[in-house]
């Protein structure tokens, strides 16, 4: 475990589309995400690699600071034909993030 407070945050990036964006925050001050950097997610025997999008995201709506990320989940969320249980990774920042199986249904139904 890394010891380490995260708020995990899925919002549609457009009214328009039904693409998804995945923000991780971490405590302002204690880690600074180095860009881009792809978010590892595992599943059982599922992965997937999610694109760093900050960089883009940051252009549109300067409010991101160093210790927020944002990622496409979209190709995830696609593939996922079952609410099961997440576990994502950055390399040096964060080991093993868990993400319970209700908090994929409420992802999931973001792009219904």
């Amino acid at each position: 475990m890394d010891y380490q407070t995260w708020q995990v945050i899925v919002y549609p990036s457009s009214t328009v589309t039904k693409n998804l964006t995945l923000r991780i925050v971490g405590f302002p001050g204690s880690l600074r995400f180095d860009h881009p950097t792809d978010l590892l997610v595992n599943s059982g025997r599922k992965n997937w690699e999610l694109k760093d999008i900050t960089r883009k995201s940051k252009v549109e709506f300067e409010t991101l600071n160093d210790s927020a990320a944002e990622f496409d989940i979209g190709p995830l969320i696609a593939d996922l034909d079952k609410n099961r249980p997440l576990r994502l990774s950055l390399p040096g920042l964060i080991n093993d993030l868990p993400i319970p199986p209700y908090l994929v249904s409420e992802w999931r139904t973001l792009v219904q």
